[in-house]
């Protein structure tokens, strides 16, 4: 194993080995100790795979075999439950649609049959329905959930079933939607520490007839559904002031304290202008505490081309609005121990740009894939701002949907550090960060690709950036997408490949945590 220093982090690093497939997700299970999902063969032929892995080393592997009461099944993926990783599938039959979990033990030999864990009816009067599973922060709770569009006029359908690590169920409940079917969209299911099932849902007005994208003037409001045994279904409505959430973070705690953080913008507008908190009590229903951070012209104009500046400028002469951030996306929020949050987005969008051959006379579309932007920010304790920062990148690539681009975070004690590919033009000889009004756009090269982290302080807001690593040492380019934090063991697992090798890596940033992660 060899060592690369940067920073205060050492990247320990395995092998660079043959591929074994297309890896889809890296599974920490406990320190040193990590399973990994892969696609093997072709897109119509192949199977997946579960490997075991150990101090960076691979111990062992299995073709999963999709079987459930003794049928063909579907595979839905995979996850650490309990420290050992288990498999979902999925099986139509008997006019409903059935899940299943296969476990394994920890040497990838498979624990019983496969265990029936829900259901949901076929309607042909709906659309399709699909599952999904959802893990509570501290690992204790896990759910299965699942959502059925609704047609005409068919409500859209959900429910969902939690267990506990020992499968023991916690809740359960299915309901409808109580709105037409394309006036709502589902924007999240939430499993709590304490095994509570949450549901966000964006509400919509009626659209233009014959409208096949929903507007921001379309924007109603946002619910959040919490069912309990003994009370039911309790809607809390959030209204901010005829502003639109565009995207947001949740979490409760012991106390049944919500907490909601995320981006809203007006609703005559694309864009985004501010970021905003809540705290509520899901006992009473009431507002506890919520604040409001408006994004200053400065601070939105940052890095804006002369061009789009002037732009901006006549319009704002002319009396036609103010600028906005766009394009942002909700990333993470943490919430801290002392009642502090920190929230993270970062700028994403895709632009297709036509390219006409006049020789031919014929067209060809290439799809652009951008990852810009990092947006941090903190409220604390009090409930007021203490900063707002940006954390400038700029990456790109075409038709492959980005798989270098964007970036993994990891918490330490009062830091948040963001690790992403990145420009080796933008540090100097010493690998620092070279804070010019330009930047170099994230290079995939041999020679020029390095891989950057930039911390912040979370008390003041402070930004320190440098050279993690670069793709000439550990010959391999990073895949941050694939990368994978684990609060419990400690450790971020790196992934990188280099043609068909791959390489693994790790991060150990804290002791390891055998409680709740934060």
């Amino acid at each position: 194993v060899q060592s690369l220093s940067a920073q205060e982090y050492a990247v320990e690093w395995g092998e660079l080995e043959r591929k074994r497939g297309s890896l889809l997700y890296l599974l920490p299970s406990s320190v040193d100790n990590f399973y990994a999902l892969r696609w093997s063969g072709g897109r119509t032929f192949g199977s997946y795979q579960l490997s075991h892995h150990q101090d960076l080393k691979l111990k062992e592997t299995i073709r999963i075999k999709p079987i459930a009461d003794r049928s063909i099944s579907t595979f839905e993926g995979a996850r650490i439950i309990g420290d050992l990783p288990v498999v979902f599938l999925s099986d139509k039959k008997e006019e409903k649609n059935h899940y299943y979990m296969q476990r394994y033990t920890a040497n990838l030999e498979k624990d019983g049959e496969a265990i029936h864990l829900a259901e949901f009816d076929l309607d042909r009067k709906r659309g399709k329905g699909s599952f999904d599973v959802k893990i509570s922060k501290n690992g204790k709770f896990f759910g299965v959930v699942w959502s059925v569009l609704g047609k005409k006029d068919k409500k859209q359908l959900y429910g969902f079933r939690i267990y506990d690590n020992s499968l023991n169920l916690i809740q359960e409940g299915e309901y409808l939607l109580p709105f037409e079917p394309d006036l709502s969209t589902i924007h999240e299911h939430y499993i709590s520490d304490q095994g509570d099932y949450f549901l966000c849902v964006t509400e919509f007005s009626s659209p233009e007839k014959g409208g096949l994208f929903k507007k921001p003037s379309d924007y109603k409001s946002l619910h959040i559904y919490h069912i309990t045994e003994n009370e039911g279904l309790q809607d809390f409505e959030l209204q901010l002031n005829g502003k639109r959430v565009v995207a947001l973070a949740l979490s409760s705690d012991s106390s049944n304290v919500f907490t909601l953080t995320g981006v809203y913008g007006d609703k005559d507008a694309n864009g985004v202008n501010g970021i905003f908190y809540r705290k509520a009590n899901l006992t009473t229903g009431e507002t506890i505490r919520e604040g409001f951070q408006k994004f200053d012209e400065d601070f939105i104009t940052e890095n804006w081309s002369e061009h789009a500046v002037r732009k901006f400028e006549r319009k704002k002469d002319a009396g036609k609005g103010e600028p906005y951030l766009y394009n942002y996306q909700m990333r993470n929020a943490v919430f801290l121990e002392d009642g502090s949050i920190v929230g993270t987005m970062e700028q994403y969008y895709v632009q297709m740009r036509a390219n006409p051959d006049m020789r031919v006379g014929q067209t060809s579309s290439a799809y652009y894939y951008y990852y810009n932007d990092i947006i941090v920010y903190r409220v604390n304790a009090e409930g007021t701002f203490d900063w707002v920062k940006k954390i400038r990148k700029n990456q790109v690539s075409v038709n492959d949907g980005g798989p270098y681009s964007s970036y993994e975070s990891f918490l330490t004690d009062g830091m948040l550090h963001f690790v992403f590919n990145d420009d080796k033009r933008n540090y100097d000889s010493t690998g620092m960060f070279i804070d010019t009004e330009e930047l170099y756009t994230a290079n995939f090269s041999r020679k020029k690709n390095v891989v950057g982290i930039a911390s912040i302080d979370l008390k003041e807001g402070n930004v320190e950036r440098n050279v993690l690593f670069n793709r000439a040492e550990i010959k391999a380019l990073a895949v941050p997408k694939l990368f994978n934090v684990s609060y419990k063991t400690g450790e971020m697992l790196l992934y990188s490949i280099s043609w068909k090798k791959e390489k693994i890596g790790l991060v150990r940033f804290q002791e390891p945590n055998h409680e709740d992660a934060p």
